[in-house]
């Protein structure tokens, strides 16, 4: 049996309901956890609510604990702001796991707004990045990093890498779950055939013919903070962690020098976040 976990706080009705039952319509037993939403979260499936915002981290690791207990076989993730439209996309992803050519498989994210195609970005072993732009023409191929929506996984793979790292929050939490299997001897397949439709960040700054991710320095406070978190794990390159230490500096910056009437408070959250990274302060 195939379950999916939802991690939710705060969303959008239609677009939660219009996921759960295609969902459904696919023959998954989907399960949405909700971390303390101010209203409450109203879908036709199973919904555990979390007392508090514990982040997407813990959100998702009850939401494992719960689907291993109704003896699921494979687990596939999904944010609140993605959507599947295609009656085929979870038989694709199923596919090469049934037939066990992968025990990972992840699909093609398209941009809700824009429409455009996410690069898939793979970490090399120094550390590097290399960003694939596959069309549903591309045949499949391995990668040792995905976001987690959209991401199946057989069971007897998920309990042997772990759980999410909680003290994370919320950033990088995909990232180091990726490169901890990896580290394990787990790749990831990509399925080009299989397209979700998904929406990173909540808002964009546009600084001439750039677009640049604008969260919240409540959010950006956990990028800043865990990219230092990655630079204590072995098994993530450091050159890497270095590189993801340098560009939420920058980024943050950027956020502080255009973001009018949101200066201190994105000044605030870069000071938070360097000083908890700096001294370990992870929890």
């Amino acid at each position: 049996m195939i379950y999916a976990v939802i991690v939710t706080y705060n969303p959008v009705k239609e677009n939660l309901t219009s996921l759960v039952n295609s969902l459904i319509d696919n023959n998954v037993v989907p399960v949405v956890v909700d971390n303390s939403s101010s209203s409450p979260v109203i879908a036709p499936c199973k919904i555990i609510n979390l007392d508090t915002n514990y982040g997407i981290a813990r959100a998702q690791n009850v939401g494992i604990e719960y689907v291993l207990d109704q003896n699921a076989e494979v687990v596939i993730f999904f944010d609140q702001d993605s959507s599947i439209n295609d009656d085929q996309f979870i038989s694709q992803l199923y596919e090469p796991i049934v037939n066990k050519r992968t025990k990972i498989s992840a699909p093609v994210f398209i941009d809700h707004a824009r429409g455009f195609t996410y690069p898939i970005v793979e970490i090399t072993k120094n550390g590097g990045r290399i960003k694939h732009y596959p069309s549903e023409n591309t045949t499949e191929f391995r990668v040792n990093n995905v976001i987690s929506s959209g991401t199946m996984v057989e069971v007897g793979a998920l309990k042997e890498i772990g759980n999410m790292t909680e003290s994370l929050f919320i950033d990088y939490v995909d990232t180091e779950w990726c490169l901890r299997a990896y580290y394990k001897g787990f790749d990831i397949l990509i399925v080009p055939t299989a397209r979700m439709f998904h929406s990173i960040g909540d808002k964009t700054l546009k600084i001439g013919k750039f677009y640049i991710p604008k969260h919240s320095s409540f959010r950006r406070y956990y990028r800043i903070r865990n990219s230092f978190y990655l630079l204590r794990l072995s098994y993530i390159p450091k050159f890497m962690a270095i590189r993801e230490i340098a560009f939420s500096v920058i980024h943050q910056i950027i956020l502080i020098m255009f973001s009018r009437g949101e200066q201190w408070s994105y000044l605030s959250s870069l000071w938070r976040g360097l000083k908890d990274g700096i001294l370990g302060r992870f929890e």
